[in-house]
């Protein structure tokens, strides 16, 4: 095998064991609950009670000896499309080539791109100017995806003077941080930096806790007068609203992971933190991957549909590693403890609060997000009700990023934002 194409194989999704250990487990294991499924005595899910129990009537019109091989069929058959659309994702040609936004500023790792001088850019200086800030826990990327798909450079082409905040990976002062720090000495100095460049309000959009910390930043810069907007996407705030009730308490155990990683380890690779994210994440919606591969088993490896659904994968098993406090934040004060929905998050001495909040905003919801399901994030929208609010079809990454977001959901933002 040639060297080119070993660089080409994928061995993701991340972590690939436990994926593919899961869609075994659970088509292998489908065959054997059958027979307890037809007695009764399989435990079910509260809500789907009523579909188990008509499916129950209906089976019990079929012989039983006729059901089982079928069942077993079933499995084996969905089994197998799900390892062949891995093997697909892995072997698929699409290799990520976007030519980087200039650099704005950098403080620390952290740097702000200007996506407002691109060669298809309508941008000019009475444009509005928007900060985007995402996610710490992904690459920033997800908003410039590609060449003929990206959010930063279709809101550049609309008139809009677009920057985006890449995180980058913590780097020696960074490795100390907690959320806060992130907020106080790179967010909110990177919007004052803008700000004394262009002499004018900023908006600001935030995407998953990017909104988060976007809010936290917008109540404390509020009295200086510097932001035009704020723009919430896809953002948490009751992070025990319908999440899996397991959830609080597998929290102490990831980072319990991470501890014994550093005590075995003399350096930590930048895997093996993502691998423990991408195992908490995993454990949001445990079958969403066989889902999604096995459906994407199924698409033409040549149509766009197929080359966005790899861009996205490889977008989310990317990522750099979180420092120790940013990782304790996130999982135990928003996870476990709900600070931001029980008005116990502080930031700089402030309870972030966003009934306080007097500037114009939009809220964007989602209606299939299992990472900020719909009651997280409305549980937000209801606080601020004086905010535009837009409800956008798709999961949390292609509401954003999705195919049809550049015709559905872009350009409502960019309607807002001007």
């Amino acid at each position: 095998m040639s060297e080119n194409l070993l660089k080409q194989i994928r061995n993701g999704p991340h972590p690939l064991g436990l994926h593919v250990a899961s869609t075994t487990n659970m088509w292998t294991g489908a065959t054997a609950a059958f027979p307890l499924f037809q007695l009764g005595g399989l435990q079910i899910h509260p809500d789907l009670q009523n579909k188990a129990e008509d499916l129950r009537k209906d089976i019990s019109n079929h012989n039983a000896e006729d059901l089982l091989p079928f069942v077993m069929k079933q499995a084996q058959s969905r089994l197998a499309e799900t390892l062949a659309g891995i093997r697909l994702y892995q072997y698929h040609p699409y290799q990520r080539k976007v030519k980087p936004a200039p650099l704005f500023h950098k403080i620390g790792s952290t740097e702000i791109l200007d996506y407002g001088d691109g060669h298809q850019s309508d941008v000019a200086d009475d444009s509005p100017i928007v900060i985007a800030v995402p996610s710490l826990v992904n690459p920033a990327y997800i908003l410039d995806l590609k060449e003929d798909h990206s959010f930063m450079h279709t809101l550049a082409e609309m008139g809009i003077h677009p920057y985006l905040l890449d995180w980058c990976a913590p780097e020696d002062e960074e490795l100390g941080f907690n959320l806060e720090d992130y907020i106080l000495k790179r967010l909110i100095p990177m919007i004052y930096e803008v700000h004394r460049h262009h002499n004018k309000k900023i908006h600001l959009m935030g995407y998953c806790m990017g909104g988060n910390l976007s809010l936290a930043a917008a109540q404390i810069l509020e009295d200086d007068n510097i932001i035009e907007s704020l723009t919430l996407i896809a953002t948490p705030w009751d992070f025990h609203a319908q999440q899996p009730t397991h959830l609080s308490a597998l929290t102490d155990y990831f980072l319990k992971m991470d501890q014994n990683d550093q005590k075995t380890a003399s350096s930590i690779s930048d895997m093996m933190e993502l691998n423990i994210m991408q195992l908490f994440f995993f454990s949001l919606d445990p079958t969403l991957s066989d889902r999604k591969f096995r459906k994407f088993s199924h698409f033409d490896p040549a149509s766009d549909k197929a080359e966005n659904f790899v861009a996205i994968e490889d977008w989310a098993g990317d990522g750099c590693p979180l420092s120790p406090e940013v990782s304790k934040d996130c999982l135990i004060n928003w996870y476990q403890k709900n600070q931001p929905h029980k008005k116990c998050w502080r930031v700089a001495g402030h309870v972030i609060s966003p009934r306080s909040l007097n500037i114009p905003g939009h809220i964007i919801t989602p209606t299939a997000d299992r990472i900020v399901p719909a009651a997280s994030a409305k549980a937000l929208r209801d606080l601020l009700p004086n905010f535009a609010h837009t409800t956008a079809n798709g999961g949390h990454v292609s509401m954003i990023a999705g195919k049809d977001a550049k015709t559905i959901l872009w350009p409502i933002i960019a309607s807002f934002l001007k």
